[in-house]
């Protein structure tokens, strides 16, 4: 069958259509088409960044950190570096006082966007962490009787735990390796001696026998020696014998052995001969 069409502007007119057709599906482009369409349908050229700079809670220029950890914390952000300080023994606290800091945002194109953070915002950043161990931001400017109760609680019951779990990995094999810093910590700051939680102490040389013993002694362990005269007079342990001797033009003292420092082996002493 011939399809020629008669009419002399019909193939134009049909190769016509034909455009208008494909241009109008190019323009609708369905969803899910691989047709790539003009940036104009996307909602035109450039698009607006907004930011959320109000303030999200309380907006007190200072605000305080009470901390009853017995270490030091540093903590770093774009806004700057936190000290929270670690608590003295004879301190029932240690506090940090957090201001309000001013950072920027990048937003491209060489195009920077300054703001400020509010110091209650950085304190809660700061402890999302931090408060298993004893820290947390105080309602005053000072932390109440309460607020160190119930920090001290939980902190104890944080630790407490994680005892527990260091018992459970030392049992299955007693390997040091299975224990973490965090548990041994946690046994050191509640004063519980476990035998996972051994930390190495520095020793000395004993200079009568050489064996090791730790450092600051009054006694040597091993040959029973007396190591510091001082120390071992005040607990028993030695006297200042009366008569000096001399060693040149200069007088030392030499310390007569207690009976505390003799063993039962013949009564013999061990201490430095007179």
């Amino acid at each position: 069958m011939d399809l020629t069409p008669t009419h002399p502007n019909a193939s134009s007119e049909l190769r016509k259509d034909k455009s208008l057709h494909t241009e109008t599906t190019s323009a609708t482009n369905p969803a899910g088409s691989d047709v790539p369409r003009p940036l104009s349908q996307f909602g035109g050229g450039r698009r607006d960044v907004v930011v959320d700079t109000q303030p999200k809670s309380d907006t007190a220029a200072t605000v305080a950190v009470a901390s009853i950890s017995d270490q030091d914390w540093y903590i770093s952000r774009t806004h700057g570096v936190y000290h929270i300080p670690a608590c003295a023994k004879s301190e029932p606290y240690a506090l940090l006082l957090i201001t309000s800091r001013g950072d920027v945002i990048d937003l491209g194109d060489n195009r920077r966007f300054p703001f400020t953070i509010s110091a209650r915002e950085i304190a809660e950043d700061l402890l999302q962490d931090l408060q298993d161990h004893g820290i947390f931001l105080c309602a005053g400017a000072r932390p109440t009787s309460e607020e160190l109760a119930a920090g001290t609680a939980r902190r104890d019951t944080y630790y407490h735990r994680l005892i527990s779990e260091g018992d459970t990995l030392w049992a299955r094999g007693h390997s040091f390796r299975e224990i973490s810093d965090l548990h041994r910590r946690a046994a050191m700051a509640l004063g519980v001696e476990r035998e996972w939680a051994y930390v190495p102490v520095r020793m000395s040389e004993c200079p009568a026998c050489g064996e090791k013993v730790k450092t600051g002694v009054a006694v040597c362990k091993h040959c029973h020696a007396i190591l510091d005269v001082e120390k071992a007079a005040l607990h028993g342990l030695g006297s200042l014998s009366t008569s000096p001797k001399t060693h040149g033009n200069k007088e030392t003292a030499v310390a007569s052995p207690s009976p505390a420092a003799r063993i039962g082996d013949g009564g013999k002493t061990t201490g430095p001969a007179t």
